[in-house]
Formats: structure tokens, C-alpha cells, sequence
């Protein structure tokens, strides 16, 4: 499976209006959670429909919800009802989705204006002449299983019956079509290599056949939908909602209620929150999804987990089936104190363009599948309707922010998010303990493995949102912005995994750092991020290699713009790699200062690139990278980003910077904002930092470390990512005055995670 998935009748009653998620930051005085929420009680447990836990999944924090109990409605008109308003939803979501049938994997291979041409087509014994009925392709990766196409041949004829605008409507030639179509199907019984398409792709054209047209097909064709529709409940994950899905289509296609019922159980356990940090396809406590092992998924197979349960959800509501406000709750925090913190307009993971995007609703945009889901929500939920709008209405280009403001770094899945109503910062770091990066198509040797250094600081930089969508497929997938590495093509489709383990980042719900410890492809270094609310300051300290190539660390690379400059100057087109003593550059709505100079090159010209089996684009592309040359020695960098800012702001800022580097070495790394009187510092070991005035903070344990003393009193935030259960001890020496703490952290699915306290 390719990273792509695929008026208001009764409302249910629900307890007041719940105040879920925060759209904005909190007033003044209100410390934010690390989600930049205000904290609400009970809201990460994540609630269930009364089925007992399965196998694989234990340690799921889970209870019971008062779920609307559909069994109590059992045989009565209410139920039938119910059942028979969710088929008529479910048929207008699929016709809804216009003339190319979908399934998943991003593929059409079939409409539903052509119905009746798949008629004609169709032999006597049931089979289509250009379909391979033996072949086992695995459509994983863009290629096609042949016997598809049968299958979304099987759907389109379906759909043709049930929608009044297709010339095929209400024709009992498509159903006498299809009854010898099913039956030659299951004459043959055709497999693939992939265990996807047998099991779930499959399942899911013949549950969709039945959803439209099981009442019409004859019995024994009826028969063959349900036979080779192997959906099952499951509750974990991605793959457990597409088969719990499967079983809920043959569930309602049955009329069985009791079986209905059992499935939006499970189904709600899918967005259930992994509280034992042992389950890898599922939910973090951080709202994060991990798929496929400890591996950030929350835009392809946490994706796809949306799309499949708020469809349900959508389906459901105001019957007795609907998911209780508890598993509504659920998906709330999944999405809006999660996912959504990973998207502004764009999502914030640019190794997403090493494939072309999916145009949905008019809207071309590795965002754009969350467009039907987030729809669905907002009539699902009436409490957080107006959130899940305002972020489809960001991916649709209506707003350039989604309504959330704050910093979010997800512990679980050592990725940043910093946002503002100007601009927003994601940064994806990756320890041993985490997956950085999984291949998921036909790799190309002449091109190289683009999504190698995706997840090494690399730093997605949106002002207006189009910044990389201008530039892909012609980006260079060696010069990921805020990205140290030899500037060389990775040739190997696997590669080996960043062993610096101190990689993680702190949060008090509005500011935050982050720090990456390099350790591959025989270089190593100190990185760390610190964001502040009109910057981002990037420092880096210890950078050495032995590879044989030169070592850049790049500042950013996106869509060259008209105005592209270095201290005020036009970088012409055309220029490549050309030295630049320059103190600021400019391109797009982005400013960069140097405000310690160094090795920096700047480009402007044109690159050329393409996606698998698309012909090769040419597009302008504008790259600062710092040259550290071959074999560096403790190489350092700092450059400070001022996304939003005018050309003029940043000849000022310049000028007179507004944060002070206090250290950049192999043992910290620190900045202060001396307006916000706040200090951030990555102590890579115990040690101490000079304030200035007399001041010192020292800790006793590697920690990276927030001061906030814009108030009463000294708050520090301070996480550590790789000792677990460690407490580290803080201490504020100044002239007349001491202030410490000591800071339990946590272990486990809290590994990570920031703890807040005063100093006293």
C-alpha cells in the first residue's frame, strides 16, 4: 500500500458544548499545555464501545463510553431506519467523489459514465477480455494488479445504478451485468503477491458493490460479495480501520444490527491512544501515529485512518449507532491537538513532494486528502466544527493559518511545530529510537533516494504556504533546509539510521527548541533550533566528516522569487553556489540573517527534476547553504530566520539582532531574547551557562532547558529524550539570590516530554 489511502436528518444529543481545543493561544497569565492548549481534564483518554481489548493491542488506554446502544433498537423500525439512512450516506460519500471510481493507492481505472460501455464489453461467462484474471502483481508502489480493473469496473456499473445523473441509472442490465461478473470472479478467484489487495482491497470493492446494489444482485451473486469480503474487526490502526470498515459494509449491507454495532466499537478503537508506549499502529500520547514501527504516519497511513473513521462517524450521526461525544472526543485530539499541528495549508513535511500530489475538490495539494475527512468533521462534531472548517479552509488557500498558535513538539515523534498567524516552522528530527525515513515507491538510481535526509533537521519554512509546492518535483533532495550532510546523491534505497540518540525538543505550549545530535553518513555534529515569535534561531557546533565529499549545511531552498537578494542585492538568475560575505538574504516572504558570517553560498537557478514515469519539470529554485568544505574539523554555523518579515525588517534586524547567541559549542548551545526575558539552551552535557550580570544557570544532567522570567516568577521547562526517569536538577545562581529545582521526567510513552515548574 502506496502512502495514499483513499439537509441534516436527526442530530444526536449531546451534553453541552465541550471546549476541546483552543484555536488561539491562551490569554496572558494561562500557562498552555506542550499541544499550546488550555489543559482540560480528561481529554487524552480515549474512550471505547464496549468490546474487549484484541490480541496486539494491549496496554491501549482505553474505557468504556455510554455509547448509544444500537442492540437496544433491534428489530424495530428505528433501527431499519437507522441502517437504511447510513446506506443512503454512504452511496452519496462514494458518488460524491465525481465520475473516477476510487479504491486507494491514488489509482482510476474506471468511470461511471463509461457503466454501460463495461456492459458491452463484458463477455457471457462474466469476464472482461483485457482484464489478466491470473495475474499476482502487488499494486504496491504505482503498478496495477490487473484483476482490478474488473473490480472498479464491478464499482462503476454499481454506482451507474444508483445515480440519477448517469446514463445507466436504474438499468437492470447493469445488475444482470454484475450478477455474471461476481459469479465469474469467484469461478476464478484471483490473488496477488500483495497481502493488501487480497485482503483489503478486495473487500473493499466487493463491500461498496453491496453497499449500492446488494438488494438487487441475485441471491448467489449477493452471496459472492460477502464471500470474498474478508473485512474483519480490528482495532489497531490504519489497516485495522480499512478492515473494520470492510466488515461495517457487509455489517449494513446484512441489516445486522448486532454486527453494526460491534463494528463502530472497534472502529472507535482505532483512534484509541497508546498509553503503555509499546503498540507501534496507533495513536501516541502525543497525538502523533506511528505506522509500520516507531515511524511518524500521521499524513499517509494516519491519513487514512481519518478519512475511514470520520466517514463513519459522518454516516452515523443521529442514528443509534453514532459514535458516543467520548469517541468524537477522541478524533478531536487525534486531529486538532494533533495532525493539525503538522499542516498550513501545506504539510509541513517536504519529502512529500518526491511524489506528485492528489487534486481533490479542485484543490492540488499533499494536504488536499484531508479536505473530504475534515468536511465530515464538521458535521460530525459540533462542538470543534468551527476548528476542523478553518483548517480545511487553510488547505483550500481561503486562509494562510490554520487558527492554531503556539509550539507543539510531538516527544514520541521528535517532530516540531511552530506556529504563528504569519508564518509557521516544522522541524523532523530522528534519534535511533525512531524510523526516519521508509521508501515507499519505484526507486530510481539516476535520481537518488529523496527522502534520506528528511527526517535530519530538516526544516519546512511557510509563509505563504507554496514555498516548496512552487519547486517540486525539481527540488534537491540533498539540500533539505536546515540540513547538515555531504552534498552527495544517496544511491541506496535503505540507509543507515542517525545514531545520535540526545535528538528530541522542549515545548511550553508557545515557545520551544529542538535539538539533533548528527550521527551518519560519517559526519557528526551539534544542531540545535530555537523559535521565538518573530524568529528562529539555528545554531550549529562540532560539525565533522570523513566522507569524501564537502559538507553543507542549507539554510533553505525554495521557489526563487522575483525579489531574491544577499544584503540587498538581486541574486541574478542563473547564479551558482556563488560566495556571499552578505549579513541577510531575502527571497519569497522569508528574511536570514548570518550574524556570525561564515562559509555561506547562495544559488538562484534553475533545476530540473521529475516524478516516477512523469516527464522532467524545470523550475527556479533559490538555496542558501553554508559550504563547510571537505573533511571539517568542529565546523560551526548560526542563522536566524525571519519568516513573514519585510525586505526593511530585515536589513534592521541585521543591523542590531534582537537574540543573543550566549554559546555555541560541543556542550551547549544557547540564545536569549532579552525582550521575552527568555533563554533557551541545549546542555549536551551537565554544565553551566553565563547569563551575563553575575547570572548562571547550571544543570546537573544533559537537558535542554527553557528560562522564562517574564513574570512573578522563574519558570523553567526542561525535557531530556534518551535517559529514562531521569530527574535533572536546575539552578539560577544570581548576585542575592538562588533559585533551583529538580525535575522528575518521564519514562516510557513520556519519554521526552517537557515537565514545567518554577525555580524557588
Amino acid at each position: 500500500m502506496t502512502e495514499s489511502a483513499p439537509g441534516r436528518p436527526r442530530q444526536p444529543t449531546h451534553a453541552p458544548p465541550r471546549q476541546r481545543c483552543q484555536d488561539l493561544g491562551a490569554p496572558k497569565g494561562v500557562r498552555m499545555t506542550e499541544n499550546g492548549v488550555v489543559p482540560l481534564p480528561d481529554r487524552r483518554r480515549v474512550l471505547l464501545g464496549g468490546l474487549g481489548l484484541a490480541a496486539g493491542v494491549a496496554g491501549l488506554t482505553l474505557s468504556v463510553p455510554t455509547l448509544a446502544r444500537a442492540a437496544e433498537a433491534s428489530g424495530s423500525q428505528a433501527a431499519t431506519d437507522d441502517i437504511q439512512l447510513i446506506i443512503e450516506r454512504l452511496q452519496q460519500r462514494f458518488l460524491a467523489q465525481g465520475d473516477q471510481v476510487r479504491i486507494a493507492n491514488g489509482i482510476f481505472l474506471a468511470r461511471t459514465s463509461e457503466a454501460l460501455a463495461y456492459v458491452e464489453s463484458l463477455r457471457a461467462d462474466g469476464s472482461w477480455p483485457n482484464v489478466d484474471y491470473g495475474d499476482t502483481t502487488s499494486s504496491a508502489n504505482g503498478r496495477v494488479w490487473s484483476p482490478y480493473h474488473a473490480l472498479y469496473r464491478m464499482i462503476a456499473m454499481a454506482h451507474a445504478y444508483r445515480d440519477p445523473g448517469a446514463a445507466g441509472y436504474g438499468k437492470p442490465e447493469l445488475i444482470e451485468a454484475l450478477n455474471r461478473a461476481l459469479l465469474y470472479w469467484d469461478s476464478v478467484k484471483p490473488t496477488s503477491t500483495n497481502w493488501w489487495e487480497v485482503e483489503i482491497g478486495k473487500s473493499m470493492a466487493m463491500g461498496r458493490v453491496s453497499i449500492f446494489v446488494g438488494d438487487k444482485l441475485s441471491t448467489e451473486a449477493r452471496e459472492v460479495t460477502y464471500v470474498h469480503n474478508t473485512g474483519r474487526l480490528d482495532p489497531a490502526g490504519a489497516n485495522g480501520s480499512w478492515r473494520t470498515e470492510n466488515y461495517l459494509y457487509e455489517a449494513v449491507a446484512k441489516h445486522a444490527t448486532a454486527d453494526i454495532e460491534q463494528g463502530y466499537a472497534t472502529m472507535s478503537q482505532t483512534v484509541a491512544v497508546d498509553g503503555s508506549g509499546k503498540v507501534t499502529e496507533a495513536v501516541q500520547v502525543d497525538s502523533s501515529f506511528w505506522a509500520h514501527g516507531a515511524q511518524l504516519y500521521s499524513e499517509g497511513y494516519g491519513m487514512a485512518l481519518f478519512t475511514i473513521v470520520a466517514a463513519w462517524a459522518d454516516v452515523a450521526r443521529g442514528t443509534s449507532f453514532a459514535f458516543s461525544p467520548e469517541n468524537i472526543d477522541a478524533i478531536a485530539f487525534y486531529i486538532l491537538d494533533g495532525t493539525r499541528w503538522l499542516i498550513r495549508g501545506e504539510i509541513g513535511m517536504m519529502y512529500l513532494g518526491y511524489r506528485p500530489p492528489n487534486t481533490i475538490d479542485g484543490i492540488t495539494s499533499y494536504a488536499a486528502d484531508f479536505l473530504e475527512p475534515l468536511d465530515r468533521m464538521v458535521r460530525a462534531d459540533e462542538s470543534n466544527s468551527a476548528a476542523y472548517k478553518r483548517l480545511a479552509d487553510n488547505i483550500r488557500g481561503k486562509t494562510r493559518e490554520n487558527g492554531v498558535v503556539g509550539h507543539k513538539y510531538f516527544w514520541r515523534s521528535e517532530f516540531s511545530s511552530h506556529l504563528r498567524d504569519a508564518y509557521g516552522i516544522f522541524t523532523r528530527v530522528n534519534s535511533p529510537r525512531m524510523k526516519g525515513s521508509e521508501y515507499r515507491s519505484t526507486f530510481r538510481p539516476e535520481v537518488g533516494n529523496e527522502i534520506d535526509w528528511n527526517a535530519a533537521g530538516a526544516t519546512s519554512i511557510q509563509v505563504t504556504n507554496r514555498e516548496y509546492d512552487d519547486l517540486v518535483p525539481a527540488f534537491d533532495w540533498f539540500h533539505y533546509p536546515g540540513v547538515t550532510a555531504p552534498y552527495t546523491k544517496v544511491t541506496t534505497q535503505s540507509s543507515p539510521a542517525n545514531r545520535g540518540s540526545f535528538t528530541g525538543g522542549v515545548s511550553d505550549g508557545r515557545y520551544g527548541a529542538s535539538v539533533f545530535t548528527l550521527d551518519r553518513f560519517s559526519t557528526t555534529g551539534r544542531k540545535s533550533y530555537f523559535y521565538f515569535d518573530d524568529e528562529m534561531v539555528a545554531l550549529g557546533a562540532g560539525i565533522s566528516s570523513t566522507s569524501q565529499y564537502a559538507v553543507h549545511t542549507t539554510v533553505n531552498q525554495g521557489a526563487a522569487r522575483s525579489n531574491a537578494s544577499v544584503g540587498g542585492k538581486a541574486v541574478r538568475p542563473g547564479t551558482d553556489s556563488a560566495a556571499t560575505g552578505a549579513s541577510w538574504a531575502y527571497n519569497d516572504e522569508i528574511g536570514y540573517v548570518f550574524p556570525e558570517g561564515g562559509p555561506l553560498k547562495v544559488s538562484n537557478k534553475e533545476q530540473t527534476g521529475s516524478w516516477l514515469d512523469r516527464d522532467p519539470v524545470k523550475r527556479n529554485a533559490f538555496t542558501l547553504f553554508f559550504d563547510h568544505g571537505t573533511s571539517p574539523d568542529g565546523a560551526k554555523y548560526a542563522y536566524v530566520l525571519l519568516p513573514g518579515a519585510t525586505p526593511e525588517k530585515v536589513r534592521s534586524y541585521a543591523a542590531k539582532p534582537v537574540v543573543r547567541i550566549l554559546r555555541n559549542d560541543e556542550q551547549v548551545q544557547a540564545v536569549r531574547h532579552p525582550r521575552l526575558r527568555l533563554t533557551m539552551a541545549t546542555f549536551h552535557a551537565a554544565g553551566s551557562l553565563d547569563l551575563g550580570s553575575g547570572r548562571t544557570l547550571r544543570v546537573d544532567q544533559p537537558a535542554i532547558i527553557m528560562l522564562n522570567e517574564d513574570g512573578d516568577s522563574v519558570v523553567a521547562s526542561v525535557a531530556n529524550p534518551d535517559q529514562p526517569g531521569l530527574t535533572v536538577s536546575v539552578t539560577l545562581a544570581a548576585p542575592g539570590r538562588t533559585r533551583r529545582a529538580s525535575f522528575p521526567l518521564g519514562a516510557g510513552p513520556n519519554l521526552g516530554k517537557t515537565v514545567t515548574q518554577p525555580l524557588r
